[in-house]
């Protein structure tokens, strides 16, 4: 399914750490990468012409793409200038990728901006599925190892909050596709949101059909070949119940959809995106509502 992949690079030493380890990638059916790397530019002729582009950021998009080469990927390399959010939409979109992988730590103006603005701006115009991987956190746990990112059990147990919205449904048949991949096991989770509609009064809204749903989603994974699947529900706010959750166990990778539905569509769509890549100590795969590109 992500047989092509964009990078977006900021030519970091964090995005060299995720470069050296790209080939644990190929977990997820990467073959070919897209190196991209955005500027702030102050126009289109400095584009154009490549100067806006340090001899010294030149040699370190080249080491990486020859970093990528060596490890069997087929690369192209791009470099642009403009709105990282909207530029990386556009380079995956014109190169057939069908995924964008993005660090959530680099160097000035990215390193603040990319749990900010900049991936925030990517989720509201999420074109395909994105990757986040925060790089500071992984190293912390890295315990000493070369590649410190531990993509290589990507697919250990995968932790899939829902709330059974038509994009949570897309993430599930993403989560579905990863099967053949070697996908061991899965957490599903749901977090009924109580609503306060009075401030001496509390909306207590029936359990039941989504406890349903949930055991239909757990036994809909197990048919589809995942060896361990457990489900998991909870009452409280999305954000809170997720990272309690993601404390309990050390999951592999964090799979999601960016937009929700009802009260909590935003709060998918923003809050829980950015607090849970903030905080996770696994990549983060985002997928966007289905027809968006």
């Amino acid at each position: 399914m992500f047989e092509k992949i964009v990078l977006a690079t900021d030519l970091s030493s964090d995005w060299d750490d995720i470069v050296a380890c790209a080939a644990e990638f190929k977990v997820l059916g990467c073959e070919k990468a897209v190196l991209v790397h955005v500027m702030w530019a102050k126009g289109v002729a400095e584009v154009e012409s490549g100067t806006f582009m340090s001899e010294e950021d030149s040699l370190k998009l080249e080491s990486q793409k020859n970093s990528l080469e060596s490890q069997g990927f087929r690369v192209a390399v791009e470099t642009l200038a403009g709105l990282p959010a909207l530029s990386l939409n556009e380079a995956a979109e014109r190169h057939g990728a069908s995924l964008i992988v993005v660090g959530s730590h680099g160097k000035s103006p990215w390193r603040e901006a990319i749990l900010g603005s900049v991936s925030n701006a990517l989720l509201h115009h999420a074109l395909f599925p994105i990757l986040l991987i925060n790089v500071k956190r992984l190293r912390e746990d890295g315990l000493g190892a070369i590649c410190q990112l531990r993509t290589t059990e990507l697919l250990r147990h995968v932790l899939f909050p829902t709330d059974f919205s038509e994009t949570a449904e897309g993430a599930a048949s993403v989560l579905e596709s990863l099967v053949s991949k070697g996908l061991s096991e899965v957490t599903v989770l749901h977090a009924l949101e109580i609503v306060e509609s009075h401030p001496t009064a509390v909306l207590k809204p029936d359990e039941n059909p989504a406890r349903s749903r949930l055991i239909t989603l757990e036994a809909r994974f197990k048919d589809a070949g995942v060896p361990k699947v457990h489900s998991h529900f909870s009452k409280g706010h999305p954000i809170s119940i997720i990272l309690d959750v993601m404390k309990e166990s050390d999951f592999s990778l964090i799979v999601m959809g960016t937009q929700g539905k009802g009260l909590v569509s935003e709060i998918f769509l923003g809050s829980v995106a950015f607090n849970v890549a903030r905080s996770a100590t696994c990549p983060v795969l985002l997928i966007p509502r289905a027809g968006s590109h």
